[in-house]
Order: C-alpha cells, then sequence, then structure tokens
C-alpha cells in the first residue's frame, strides 16, 4: 500500500524522500554558505549542517498538504485516482499551516523567524499558479474545501514514515480557518526585511519537486526552467 499519494500511482513518502535525493550533487556547498551568511545578517545564526538539515526538512515536508482528507479521498490505496479529474488545488496552504504551527527546527535562537521562512517557501512553491496576495484573510479561497486542511490522518503516517529522514520527530493536526486566518493575517501585518530570504528555501523546493515529477510524469525530460534552477544551485548563485 502505497498511501498517502502525491499523484497518480506516486506515493506522498516516495515523492517527499525522492525530492531531496535527486538535490544529490546539485546544490553547492557555497549556495548552503550564502544561506547562513544571508542569516546571521538578521541575527539568525546557523552553521552550515544546521542549514543543510533545514533545507532538507523543507524539501521533504513541502507537500505535506498534499496529505489532506479531500485530496487522498480521491485515490484507492494504490494511488489509483478514482476519478478522472482529481486535484491537488491549494495543497500548499496546509503544508504552510503545517510548517507555520507545528514544526520546530533544530535548536537555532530565532527559531519563529525560520518557521516563517519555511512557511513562506512552501505557500509560494506554485507561485507560477498562486501567490500568498490571492489568499484571502478572512475567508477561505474559492472553491475550498475545510477537509483540504485535515491533515492527522494522513500526515502522521506521513511523519511516522519519515523518521530518521528529517531532523526530528514531529507532528501534524487538522487545521481550522482560525489556523488558516491566524497565519495569514500575521504576515499581513510583516514588513521585516529578513522575509524576503525565504526565496533561498523556496529555490531547492521548486528543483527537488520538479526533477522528482519528471522522473514519474516525464520519464525524466528537464524543462528549461528546471535547467536554469539546476544552474543557480550548483552555481552558488545568490537568486
Amino acid at each position: 500500500m502505497i498511501k498517502p499519494c502525491a499523484y497518480e500511482k506516486q506515493g506522498l513518502i516516495d515523492h517527499a524522500i525522492g525530492s531531496y535525493r535527486v538535490l544529490d550533487g546539485k546544490i553547492s556547498e557555497s549556495y548552503y554558505k550564502i544561506i547562513s551568511r544571508r542569516l546571521e545578517r538578521y541575527g539568525i545564526v546557523l552553521d552550515l549542517n544546521g542549514v543543510k538539515e533545514i533545507v532538507k526538512d523543507v524539501v521533504v515536508l513541502h507537500d505535506m498538504g498534499k496529505a489532506g482528507e479531500y485530496y487522498q479521498n480521491q485515490f484507492d490505496d494504490n494511488c489509483n485516482p478514482l476519478k478522472s479529474n482529481f486535484s491537488f488545488i491549494y495543497h500548499e496552504l496546509g503544508s504552510a499551516l503545517f510548517f507555520y504551527n507545528d514544526y520546530e527546527p533544530i535548536d537555532v535562537e530565532k527559531a519563529e523567524e525560520v518557521k516563517s521562512l519555511l512557511t513562506l517557501a512552501v505557500l509560494n512553491h506554485l507561485n507560477a499558479i498562486r501567490l500568498i496576495s490571492d489568499y484571502p484573510v478572512n475567508k477561505f479561497p474559492d472553491n475550498f474545501d475545510e477537509r483540504m486542511i485535515k491533515l492527522n490522518k494522513y500526515g502522521s503516517i506521513m511523519l511516522q514514515n519519515l523518521r530518521g529522514v528529517i531532523s526530528k520527530s514531529l507532528k501534524v493536526r487538522d487545521y481550522t480557518f482560525g489556523d488558516y486566518h491566524d497565519m495569514l493575517y500575521a504576515f499581513s501585518k510583516k514588513s521585516d526585511k529578513y522575509l524576503k530570504l525565504y526565496n533561498l528555501f523556496l529555490a531547492p523546493i521548486m528543483l527537488g519537486d520538479n526533477l522528482d515529477s519528471s522522473l514519474v510524469r516525464n520519464n525524466g525530460s528537464k524543462t528549461r526552467f528546471v535547467r536554469i534552477l539546476e544552474g543557480e544551485l550548483n552555481g552558488g548563485s545568490t537568486l
């Protein structure tokens, strides 16, 4: 049994691990150093090992939102779709709620700042489709189903199977409109300059996600976008 599912005939746990494994050799040491230096400018002190652990966590867990009951109810236990028009629309919201509320980074003095950066990264990893500005603060988006953020049932299975892969033991739960509102309201009031650094975590997510998905759905063929990301991360660019 491979449920929970990330896509048709693809398990979410396989996608989580695969998204990180495909990055092997594609992120240069200099890129991790860039993250460490730029975080330190804002008082967020993380050595290279700490940066690497957090990058691994956010890449592995970027699709936690797909564990929502709404999405999983579209598949049988072997990730065969039960209808032709299955969708993972808004799954990034569940991922963001998990990171904002329940992710605990390794020991770091400004843990809340790190959580904010990772939350923004996963919330924006579909930025070709939606940005944070597309989510209304005082109501759910159109065509939203609250089962999309009920993550406990399948998210707990995912976390249990990822023990030893991610940096520490974590929990996930069913989220509510209150959680959604509080997260978006908090970000609408933030103006801290450090928040722009979320892009440093967004790039590895997008590369790992697209590379693993291309292996499953496109026979490993890479888009121009993926090739550009590979060059940026391997060359140590600041993006």
